[in-house]
């Protein structure tokens, strides 16, 4: 996304996730399986190592009046705008990672990256959706955390991440449909940040698109009645009271960007 110029829960499937194109954070996508993975634990204690490289991690619709505080909400461009939190202003970078992996103190972790190493898969071909995950994550074990299975059925644990996953999947889904009625609407603008850093080098931001808030007053009644209904009246502004968070991106990128 940017250059830096200087310095109901579907069941446990049996069989590997058929997937082209892997989600962020995954190398690999695999079915969970009692047989293959009985022994494996979750331990969270790992922390979020393998999200030091994600400069913006998608957000469903219900996480926008908490991520607003935190981060810029952004959305993707093409023809499916999905909401997304950016985490730095340099390419491969997540300033809220710490070198330990813990999350930086005090800021909101985003439900994807809390469901990880859980996603939902979808198979086209059969038309179902089955609960897949990343085989070679660091948060799963043999030796440290909870079990996965016990006697051959899903653990407490595992059915909490699998809800979990449910209920994030159903707010993403949510955030892409705003998302496309924003477009629709012709509020959504392709956007370019260029920042000059006063300790400095520069960073440029691209690949991304922002809500213009003067073209909401050409929203027909109707249509913004309609919107109001849905819930996405809230989202919008959350959308616009996110932008005062760049600056904090700015203070935080500046002992690295000279």
């Amino acid at each position: 996304m940017s250059e830096t110029e200087t310095p109901a829960a579907p069941e446990v499937a049996p069989s590997p996730a058929p997937s082209t194109a892997l989600p962020l954070f995954f190398s690999s996508v695999v079915g969970i399986n009692p047989a293959q993975h009985a022994g494996l634990k979750l331990d969270r204690a790992a922390g979020f190592g393998f999200a030091a490289a994600a400069q913006a991690i998608p957000i469903g619709l219900g996480e926008f009046d908490v991520a607003c505080q935190h981060y810029p909400i952004v959305f993707t461009t093409g023809p499916q705008p999905t909401p997304m939190a950016l985490m730095g202003l340099q390419d491969g970078r997540n300033l809220f990672v710490q070198p330990n992996g813990a999350w930086k103190v005090d800021s909101y972790i985003p439900a994807y990256t809390r469901a990880y190493p859980f996603i939902f898969v979808e198979d086209a071909a059969k038309k179902t959706l089955f609960v897949g995950m990343e085989p070679n994550s660091k948060v799963l074990s043999t030796t440290q955390g909870v079990a996965l299975f016990e006697d051959g059925k899903p653990s407490p644990a595992l059915n909490e991440a699998i809800s979990f996953c449910a209920a994030f999947r159903e707010s993403l889904n949510a955030g892409i449909a705003f998302g496309a009625a924003m477009q629709e609407a012709g509020l959504l603008e392709e956007e370019e940040a260029n920042i000059n850093f006063a300790t400095g080098g520069t960073s440029r931001v691209r690949g991304f698109k922002v809500l213009k808030a003067e073209r909401l007053a050409k929203v027909d009644d109707a249509t913004y009645l309609a919107w109001r209904h849905r819930g996405w009246i809230g989202a919008i502004y959350a959308h616009l009271h996110s932008t005062p968070r760049w600056a904090k991106l700015v203070e935080m990128t500046m002992p690295t960007a000279a």
